[in-house]
């Protein structure tokens, strides 16, 4: 006969706090909109407007093993910026583009060599300078998307060809800008969503997301991502998973969520929102599945604080209990139990790879949810943000 047995863990001390871990602060002014790329579990965070509005070219390396900070060569001087291209290839990390906080819009190209820890100089971009664009990696080529500069909001879209380390100017986007919205790649597309269009305080929002095929040179909208009308949003990708923090949307509300994407299957899990102060302009990057924050703005004050979420959270339990689970003798059925406030809510049972298997929607306070026809394994129940282990035998 199979079993379900419910694996309960320890509670908390308070909500979300645990999951959301202060780290060692970046060592470097307060500062916002900067720019990051990973080598490794060392993950690179510099440039940015400091707490006094003057751009930065500093960078400093966060050790994911043992949570240190430590400072690595800056940008050359006059290079220091903000609203940069962060990104990394093969055992180096790039900077491309941003603003000088004068005014002045960068084409420069700077390559990060951590074996002598140098600044290298790249093909400058051959338009017009740029800053707050979209990228992303597609094979050995980078694609740049978008960004704004003096003369408005870009759509033009470039490829950076690493093989033969030359650019080429690729279809634009289909809509008339984008700015700081956010790009990520899977398989052989590129995607950019989220960000703003134009100035236009009511209808300059892009709410879709674009995905980019290279071997036609066109773009298509993509309805099964949907981020709605936020810019200034964090995100990371690490392989086919994607994390997206934050933003502000159009009434001018700075966001906490986090949503985890695993591109594979074009599936979305809400993680734990965080449970600080709401910031924005912060640098973002992923280790072994972990998420990261550091600096960016709270409450119109630019900061240097440092936090991590861990994946462990699906497995925790909060001292905010918001529904319960537990076995019945039958072994091919679990109870859940809810507040009524969340009749009307679907639960989700994902399977280890965070694949909604199936769903329910809850008519009463308790009720049966038959694992009758689930292969053995352990599967997560999961209910607004809340999952719960269930192991079956």
């Amino acid at each position: 006969m199979r079993s379900i047995w419910i694996l309960f863990l320890c509670f908390c001390s308070s909500s979300f706090a645990q999951f959301w871990q202060q780290q060692a602060s970046f060592p470097g002014s307060a500062r916002d909109d900067g720019a990051a790329f990973s080598l490794g579990n060392l993950h690179y965070c510099g440039t940015g407007r400091s707490i006094d509005f003057s751009c930065t070219g500093d960078f400093y390396a966060f050790n994911a093993t043992n949570g240190t900070w430590s400072a690595i060569a800056s940008l050359p001087i006059w290079q220091e910026r903000q609203y940069a291209t962060g990104f990394s290839y093969q055992n180096a990390g790039y900077i491309l583009g941003g603003e000088n906080c004068n005014g002045y819009y960068f084409t420069s190209f700077w390559r990060y060599n951590p074996t002598n820890n140098t600044w290298q100089a790249m093909p400058d971009f051959p338009g017009a300078g740029r800053a707050g664009a979209q990228h992303f990696l597609i094979g050995s080529d980078l694609y740049w998307v978008g960004g704004r500069n003096a003369n408005g909001y870009l759509n033009e879209v470039w490829c950076f060809h690493f093989a033969s380390n030359t650019w080429q100017q690729r279809s634009s986007l289909p809509i008339a800008g984008l700015w700081r919205g956010i790009g990520f790649s899977s398989n052989t597309k590129g995607y950019v969503s989220a960000g703003k269009i134009s100035e236009d305080p009511l209808n300059g929002w892009n709410d879709s997301t674009w995905a980019y095929e290279p071997l036609s040179d066109s773009w298509h909208s993509e309805p099964a991502i949907d981020f709605g009308k936020r810019f200034y949003v964090g995100a990371a990708q690490q392989d086919s998973l994607l994390f997206v923090f934050g933003g502000v949307d159009p009434n001018g509300t700075v966001y906490s969520t986090l949503q985890k994407i695993n591109l594979n299957n074009l599936q979305s899990e809400l993680l734990p929102s965080f449970d600080g102060t709401a910031r924005k302009g912060v640098m973002a990057f992923v280790n072994a599945g972990d998420f990261y924050i550091t600096c960016g703005i709270e409450d119109q004050t630019r900061i240097n604080t440092s936090y991590r979420v861990t994946q462990a959270v699906y497995t925790g339990i909060q001292d905010n209990v918001v529904y319960q689970l537990f076995p019945i003798p039958s072994y091919e059925t679990i109870f859940i139990r809810v507040e009524p406030q969340y009749i009307g809510q679907w639960v989700e049972i994902k399977d280890q790879q965070g694949r909604t298997i199936d769903t329910h929607q809850l008519e009463n306070t308790t009720e049966s949810i038959s694992m009758k026809d689930y292969p053995t394994g352990t599967y997560l129940v999961c209910l607004k943000g809340h999952a719960r282990t269930v192991l079956k035998l």
